[in-house]
């Protein structure tokens, strides 16, 4: 009976062995497909190789030995090098940051599922204008404590060293590559005293290279300005250092993006992100991370969590969530609609569409009011020409061209708490959706608002809020660039539309608890076209008015100072 026994146990052992040799498969580093860290040779083709496993392997946990494994694209070199030649005129953003414009990628999840990267600090160093992580139609990913950065900064940064009448020269600092025909695109400038971003901005200037690191600018400056920096981007956007496109389940922790030639991480039509302290900051000893802004979602659904994270030097708002206002066009027959998005940046530049069953608002373009909504019956997507050919449970008005249409059945929750954003340009959180938490946050030297809820639509971007809680947050000297009866340094809600005088769109809003300290600020809130608003025991100093209100209803202001 023993020996029977034993024979019947055999297939479950061998069974459990294999299990276990399969399980072990599962945990892999990325030395295995021969990438080495700190050798300065390109490890693409061996990450390349690991991210292929990973693919025919779900469920796999991909590490990386601590170290800067060097990843070079040749689709990506190239483009950086024709532009820095001059090969491009102007802001190359005009060029290159198109629909479907082709681009070089590093680690590329397209299609993966369940797989987790534990990268021990790992510095992923592009080299090239691409896209450093590609997050597409995949499914529960975690990237943990990976850097991006690159070898070539798509910006660059020195100091002022001397000063003319109509000019001044600019030590570059020894990590940056100059060429006599690279853009300039914006050059901001750094007072090293106050350790804070100026709001005066000089958009492609004149100049001359005197020799490898130093740079003549032909614009006129204080002479006081002696001994501030300069960073100036070699274009405005382009692709990011992180895409998440149809992506679901995505959770970052400890990522660092030190530079890209473009935001640093763009979402679109993707569906619950968490970034838990994401790092979107310049590197040590420097001044400017991102080029433009440091997140950017669209067209998002379920929720968008950021939790503990930093931001600075970034050269655009740290954190703008939204949909787009798409423009309504009539087929020559039928009961069909075009929709095209119009007049907006496409942020992942790929088309923006709906889903059956989605809920759409149709919105007066003058006035950004909501007049009704209606259901999506069916969608026919044309990417050549980008616009989406789509039926409703009903007809339209005859006048469309008075109206937009926006999906708000994409609109993401928000909770951003326990972040900080310093020294970058524009706003530091700009809310346009729905169910949002923003609290316990630190916001200091945004060049605009702290906060700012708007519904844009000379961006085409909303659409107005509801059921928004800004709370204990402190918003500290900001908005200089922003100035005027229509913003505030510390919290703005407003509509961006021809006509501004209708209430209520924005709806269910809480100001609570913070601490906002102007600089001879006009305002130190700022609320137009709400409704259904409580203010109370907030904190406000260095305003002229500690708050402004117009074309809202149903506001509550209650325990509010204003030393």
């Amino acid at each position: 009976m023993l020996k029977k026994s034993g024979f019947l146990l055999f297939p479950v052992i061998l069974f459990l062995i294999l299990m276990a040799c399969k399980e072990e498969k599962t945990a892999v580093s990325v030395i295995d497909f021969g990438a080495v860290p700190n050798d300065n040779k390109n490890d693409a083709e061996a990450l390349n190789k690991a991210m292929q496993y990973c693919r025919e392997h779900s469920g796999t946990t991909l590490y990386f030995e601590p170290g800067v494994y060097d990843y070079a694209n040749e689709m990506a070199i190239e483009l950086m090098n024709g532009i820095l030649n001059g090969e491009v005129k102007g802001n190359p953003q005009d060029s290159i940051f198109k629909p479907y414009y082709p681009y070089g990628k590093g680690l590329d999840f397209n299609g993966l599922k369940n797989i987790r990267v534990e990268a021990n600090g790992a510095v992923l160093l592009f080299n090239g204008w691409g896209e450093p992580v590609s997050l597409s139609n995949c499914e529960n990913i975690t990237i943990k404590d990976l850097t991006i950065d690159h070898k070539i900064k798509p910006h660059i940064e020195g100091l002022i060293t001397n000063i003319g009448s109509d000019w001044y020269e600019v030590a570059c600092d020894s990590i940056y590559q100059l060429t006599e025909r690279m853009p300039l695109c914006r050059v901001h400038y750094y007072d090293t005293r106050a350790h804070r971003l100026l709001n005066r901005e000089d958009y492609l200037p004149e100049f001359e290279l005197v020799n490898s690191h130093v740079l003549k600018i032909f614009r006129q400056i204080d002479p006081e300005m002696l001994g501030y920096r300069i960073m100036s981007p070699q274009t405005f956007h382009f692709r990011p250092a992180v895409l998440m496109l149809e992506a679901k389940n995505i959770r970052l922790n400890n990522v660092t993006i030190h530079s890209q030639p473009g935001m640093g991480i763009v979402g679109h039509r993707s569906e619950n992100i968490s970034l838990e302290g994401l790092r979107i900051v310049p590197l040590s000893g420097q001044r400017m991370s991102t080029n433009t802004d440091a997140t950017h979602f669209t067209s998002c659904k379920g929720y968008i969590r950021y939790h503990d994270c930093q931001f600075e030097g970034h050269g655009d708002d740290a954190v703008n969530i939204h949909n787009y206002y798409l423009t309504i066009e009539k087929p020559d027959a039928g009961n069909a609609y075009h929709l095209v998005l119009k007049g907006a940046d496409w942020h992942a530049q790929v088309l923006d569409y709906p889903d059956v069953a989605d809920t759409m608002e149709l919105v007066k373009k003058q006035t950004l009011e909501v007049v009704k909504k209606v259901v999506v019956k069916s969608v026919d997507n044309n990417i050549k020409e980008l616009y989406s050919k789509v039926s409703f449970n009903e007809e339209l008005p005859s006048d469309i061209e008075n109206y937009y249409l926006i999906n708000v059945s994409r609109l993401p929750e928000v909770e951003i708490t326990g972040c900080s954003v310093m020294s970058n340009r524009a706003r530091g959180f700009l809310i346009k959706t729905r169910n949002v938490l923003i609290a316990n946050n630190l916001v200091r030297e945004s060049t605009g608002s702290g906060i700012h809820v708007g519904a844009e639509g000379g961006w085409h971007e909303g659409p107005a809020s509801k059921n928004v809680t800004i709370r204990n947050n402190r918003l500290i000297r900001c908005g200089r660039s922003l100035e005027g009866d229509d913003w505030a340094c510390g919290i703005t809600v407003n509509v961006g539309a021809d006509q501004t005088n209708v209430a209520g769109l924005h709806k269910h809003l809480v100001i609570e608890g913070n601490i906002i300290e102007g600089e001879d600020s006009e305002n130190g809130i700022f609320i137009s076209g709400a409704s259904d608003v409580v203010v109370r025991n907030n904190e406000i100093s260095g305003c002229k008015r500690s708050m402004r209100m117009e074309h809202s209803t149903d506001v509550k202001i209650a325990g509010n100072s204003n030393p």
